[in-house]
């Protein structure tokens, strides 16, 4: 039965912990078996919670827009910090690591989107769907009227988009959106 349960995990998740939201809830891979956090070793909730206390950036952003209570702030935390389950686990030897890209968050238009989140360029859901059309291998023209907006139009949204992204080019703007998992 452990056998079968963890041919379903991700690799690496056997060794450490992956927190993750899932279905509006929190969960836990621990020592490859998944639960409700709830359900998971206290130490393991420590942990998570300790994460969260250690978190300062994320807590004044938090108590910045009037999310000051524990139980709330931590519920937002874990879904827009802690995402989606990836392949690395997100606790390992003690240490706390947050994925890059939150895959659970399709709200691409999220007032908090890149300030709170895991989403660290915080790009919104047009500026996600022209990376999708430009690695599709269109020219610029067709991209374009892919997307329904003028060529200058373009242009200049992958020009903040590269800024966002921390690229000097095109090529490593969609590198550094695939390393995100965009």
């Amino acid at each position: 039965m452990q056998k079968e349960q963890t041919k379903k995990l991700p690799a690496g998740i056997l060794e450490g912990t992956e927190a993750f939201w899932y279905e509006n809830e929190k969960w836990v891979i621990h020592e490859g078996h998944t639960m409700k956090f709830y359900e998971a070793p206290g130490y393991v909730q420590r942990a998570i919670a300790n994460a969260f206390l250690n978190d300062t950036k994320s807590r004044n952003y938090l108590r910045r827009i009037g999310v000051t209570k524990f139980s709330a702030a931590f519920e937002m935390w874990y879904k827009c910090v802690i995402g989606a389950i990836d392949e690395t686990p997100d606790f390992l030897n003690g240490k706390f690591t947050p994925d890059a890209y939150n895959r659970t968050c399709n709200d691409y238009n999220c007032p908090h989107r890149g300030k709170l989140c895991s989403l660290q360029p915080g790009l919104k859901n047009y500026e996600v769907a022209t990376i999708a059309a430009l690695k599709g291998g269109f020219t610029m023209e067709q991209t374009a009227n892919i997307l329904c907006i003028s060529l200058p139009g373009l242009k200049s949204r992958v020009e903040k988009m590269k800024k966002k992204l921390g690229a000097s080019n095109m090529a490593s703007m969609i590198a550094n959106a695939d390393a995100f998992g965009i």
